[in-house]
């Protein structure tokens, strides 16, 4: 019989948006949730399991239970270069990924949307991490991103998928769905970290998006757009895109903000990209990177407070790793948004529930309930109280994925945490203390 894993007496913040449960219980077996509650409720719930199997108990008393949380905007193959620029061997880059995808980890980010790959090399990690072979999160993978001619291509080498006129942007979609692709990314705007683009310029046209859109949908894929610029965002909303990417100047139209919550079309702000850059030393940066962040911030911050205000779900995403903006800090995306007017526990739900939904994969992934899958993130303090300390990498204590001990501190009494929910393969002890 499987061994059902018990933890107990710590405050349990599910991800639903509901109340803390102070002294709960969450008990899980084959990786999945039993009960997650007050504890009083968790012995009537076992006498009605009839589990008369073994049983190992973990005390987190003092100590707050979360789910693990999901960043849906992530370029495994980058590493925070101070200018943005993905280059080298495929091979060391392959090394990289793996490395930035145990730092997420560790951090407590349990699941990731790679939206920009390099040379299909993430679909290889994917692999290796699903094997046993490495620690990673579980990943949703787009492939290479799908852009009109442009200087991306040799900026960012092996991420662009060029594709011009919607007959090629057929072809180009139907090249990352055969590759593995779980999404389509399209360019609908210039960027802020290509030389020479505007973020408000329209790149891809309405006939290109709706080619995209139609073709993913026949395989059952979604399309991510990045999408700075309003006339790009309206039409990649027309387009039927699933989630808009950084969306800077949403707040101009608030028509496309009211469609976006009719439809159920996500806004992945990605804030920690651009305050990472204004926020670090300028001098190591080229200055257009700096510029082009500083002039959209703030246009930024006001599109998340205006969307919040309509009615459009929001979810996480980082943008990790463009300059300074490291995997395994992903959390510092909540203080950001925080900051543009969300409340601790929507800050907390649009890295669980909200992004589980942007995935699709609510009905078993992103809360702390019973049939959910046992991914959990455990925080030594309260980030109601402080966000920030879910982005400080000595408060987590604990991550589990799939119900085992995947992550720890290195400080962690090891001989607390009974074998069983150990995972029997690599476990990351804490960060390295450089980047």
């Amino acid at each position: 019989m499987s061994v059902t894993s018990i933890l107990r007496g710590a405050t349990l913040i599910d991800g639903t948006g509901r109340p803390p449960v102070e002294n709960a219980v969450v008990a899980f077996r084959d990786g999945r949730i039993l009960y997650a509650g007050a504890a009083d409720g968790w012995q009537a719930e076992a006498q009605r399991l009839a589990d008369s199997g073994e049983t190992v108990v973990l005390d987190l008393a003092g100590q707050y239970v979360l789910p693990g949380l999901i960043d849906l905007h992530v370029h495994l193959a980058m590493g925070g270069e101070a200018d943005s620029r993905l280059q080298g061997e495929p091979a060391w880059t392959t090394l990289l990924m793996l490395a930035h995808a145990r730092n997420s980890l560790a951090a407590g980010v349990t699941t990731v949307r790679d939206v920009g790959g390099r040379f299909g090399l993430e679909f290889a990690v994917r692999r290796a991490v699903e094997a046993g072979l490495y620690v990673g999160p579980r990943m949703a993978l787009s492939g290479r991103l799908l852009s009109i001619t442009s200087a991306g291509t040799d900026y960012y080498d092996g991420m662009y998928r060029e594709a011009d006129g919607p007959e090629e942007v057929r072809r180009a979609t139907r090249e990352q769905i055969k590759a593995g692709a779980d999404w389509i990314k399209v360019l609908a705007t210039g960027a802020v970290l290509t030389p020479g683009e505007s973020p408000g310029a329209v790149q891809f046209g309405p006939d290109e998006l709706a080619m995209a859109v139609a073709e993913a949908a026949k395989a059952g894929r979604p399309v991510a757009a990045h999408a700075h610029g309003i006339e790009g965002i309206r039409n990649a909303v027309a387009a039927g895109v699933r989630t808009i990417e950084h969306g800077t100047y949403l707040h101009r139209d608030p028509h496309v903000m009211e469609t976006m919550a009719e439809r159920d079309i996500y806004l992945v702000p990605t804030l920690k990209a651009g305050f990472d850059v204004i926020n670090s030393d300028a001098a190591s940066m080229p200055a257009w990177i700096v510029e082009k962040s500083k002039e959209v911030q703030e246009d930024a911050l006001l599109s998340v407070r205006r969307a919040l205000e309509m009615g459009v779900p929001i979810a996480m995403g980082t943008d990790a790793a463009t300059p300074y903006n490291f995997h395994g800090e992903n959390a510092m995306e909540l203080v950001w948004m925080a900051e543009a007017g969300l409340s601790p526990m929507q800050c907390i739900t649009a890295a669980t529930a909200s992004a589980a939904r942007a995935l699709g994969w609510e009905s078993w992934l992103g809360t702390v309930e019973a049939g959910k899958v046992t991914d959990l993130v455990v925080c030594a303090a309260n980030p109601l109280e402080n966000l920030r300390h879910l982005a400080d990498r000595s408060q987590i204590s604990l991550v589990f994925k799939d119900g085992q001990v995947v992550a720890r501190q290195l400080a962690h009494d090891e001989g607390a945490i009974p074998d069983e929910l150990l995972a029997g393969g690599w476990i990351c002890c804490g960060l390295p203390t450089s980047q």
